[in-house]
């Protein structure tokens, strides 16, 4: 079994898995470069303690070393291995910056609570541009928990988790490197630990071309209409066919 193989049987029992070495130490400085830079550009400035900034958008478009993340070969091979989907679509685009001291991220999960959704139709990346460790901005997970949040033939009568049951997880740790790449099952419960050093990451959001959960249909059916009205002309040809 490949490592690749290997990562995607961890992703769909866990979760969560990490890809390692992604980018090499010129790529990550290119990316750190513009990625400081958009956020200068909007106005935004270097940060302030304890805030959370990010961006989202076609505003990212004008930065190219940032914006070939969402296209990235490996990165989506992987999101269409997971999703089986031989061309998924990018539904989200963002970049995060937390900026120390700052608190974390509470328990929680991007599923949608009260309702389940089918299996295995959304896959999430981050490209991290800095180092966490169990000491500073660590991202804690509770292992196969996504699997709770589908709908079951074997169960038809389950319910969805409450936040309830996210609060009372056993919450495990993830520690990438600048560089690495999580990928994570939007589903499953996380949470990040409190934050003593600067926490930059690129991320996106792909989904199927089929069917959704209902609230994730209104969700992405709001986006391809926003995309439509935009037109397509801003968007970079690498990654045209995965934002149409």
């Amino acid at each position: 079994m490949s490592e690749d193989e290997e990562l995607i049987d961890t992703i769909r029992r866990d979760g969560i898995g990490v890809m390692r070495n992604v980018l090499s130490a010129d790529e990550i400085d290119a990316v750190r470069t513009e990625f400081d830079q958009a956020h200068l550009d909007v106005g935004i400035g270097p940060g302030k303690p304890g805030e959370r900034d990010k961006l989202s958008g076609e505003q990212l478009f004008d930065y190219p070393a940032l914006c070939a993340l969402y296209s990235h070969p490996r990165i989506i091979e992987l999101a269409s291995t997971m999703l089986s989907e031989p061309v998924p679509w990018v539904w989200q685009i963002l970049t995060n910056r937390y900026t120390p001291e700052h608190v974390g991220v509470r328990k929680h999960t991007d599923g949608m609570l009260g309702e389940l959704a089918p299996p295995f139709t959304r896959q999430s990346m981050a490209v991290f541009l800095d180092d966490v460790d169990a000491s500073s901005g660590a991202l804690t997970y509770v292992p196969g928990t996504h699997h709770l949040h589908y709908e079951s033939e074997d169960e038809p009568g389950r319910l969805s988790p409450t936040q309830g049951d996210v609060d009372n997880g056993d919450y495990v740790p993830a520690t990438p490197k600048a560089g690495d790449v999580v990928f994570r099952v939007p589903e499953v419960w996380h949470a990040v630990i409190p934050i003593h050093r600067l926490r930059r990451y690129v991320t996106a959001s792909y989904t199927i071309r089929g069917q959704l959960s209902e609230k994730m249909t209104e969700r992405t059916e709001k986006e391809v209409e926003r995309r439509e009205q935009a037109g397509v002309e801003s968007v970079p040809e690498r990654l045209r066919q995965y934002w149409v």
